[in-house]
């Protein structure tokens, strides 16, 4: 996307919960990646696995 393109398409956005808490995560992130690691060969093996993910894509990229 140009930069002229990016200026047209820039908001202000407002979040609605003024105290939120962060919380620090559950589980270790280092297992999380590894069970995404394992997992990933069967998700994307399943039938229509490809077309589906193609289908959510998010043809937007935001910069928090």
């Amino acid at each position: 996307m140009t930069p002229e393109r990016s200026e047209h398409l820039s908001a202000d956005l407002e979040f609605p919960i003024s105290d939120f808490v962060s919380r620090p995560p559950q589980i270790d992130p280092q297992v999380m990646l590894r069970r995404i690691e394992e997992n990933m060969p069967w998700r994307n093996s399943r039938p229509g696995a490809k077309e589906q993910r193609l289908a959510e894509k998010i043809s937007v990229e935001f910069v928090l």
